[in-house]
């Protein structure tokens, strides 16, 4: 009888088990992935205003990004971060052969996008027909949504060639939902 109890136990305990899956988005069809993707490069794009980098005011400044897929996110991200930094230092943008050129500002983007967790308990019910197709009873979970934008930059001082500043930038958004088989209710900072 012991046996008995102990495979329905692990059973048991596979499956009500902790779950958690992670995905980003890639195309951003929904408003929700928007605003939380915009809002998170706003975010990083006021942050990296913040920063200790006052040296670049009023001076002509090459701007240079990196990221692993160049989109219209990524131009986004600039053009955001380009609005930020005029309108606090009244930066002037120029090109790279630009002799006036005093600094430049290098970014290398290591996320730009959503992401979606779940944690907690949940009742898994597989469809082993069409996997896909599988689904959970949320026991007591949370659905993470976020938007995240991150990157880490560098200030370069074209006149003496030397590294000024270096520095990480990141912002999160969320919309997430606390959830069981009952009731749920949502946390959002995603109207902030």
């Amino acid at each position: 009888m012991n046996y008995l109890k102990l495979i329905s136990l692990i059973s048991l305990t596979l499956f009500v088990s902790a779950c958690s899956t992670r995905q980003a988005g890639e195309r951003f069809t929904g408003s929700t992935e928007q605003r939380l993707v915009t809002y998170s490069i706003r975010d990083m794009a006021k942050e990296m205003a913040k920063e200790p980098i006052s040296v670049i005011r009023d001076k002509a400044i090459v701007f240079e990004s990196h990221f692993v897929i160049h989109n219209q996110v990524q131009l986004y991200a600039e053009e955001r971060i380009k609005t930020e930094l005029i309108e606090k230092y009244n930066v002037r943008f120029v090109d790279a052969d630009d002799p006036n050129a005093s600094y430049k500002l290098k970014f290398f983007f290591t996320s730009l996008g959503t992401d979606r967790d779940q944690a907690g308990f949940s009742l898994p019910i597989i469809n082993l027909a069409e996997p896909e197709r599988s689904t959970s009873i949320s026991l007591l979970a949370v659905d993470m949504y976020h938007g995240i934008a991150e990157c880490n930059y560098f200030l370069e001082d074209l006149t003496e060639n030397r590294l000024l500043k270096t520095g990480k930038i990141n912002a999160r958004v969320k919309t997430d939902k606390f959830t069981t088989p009952i009731f749920g209710f949502p946390i959002s900072d995603i109207d902030d």
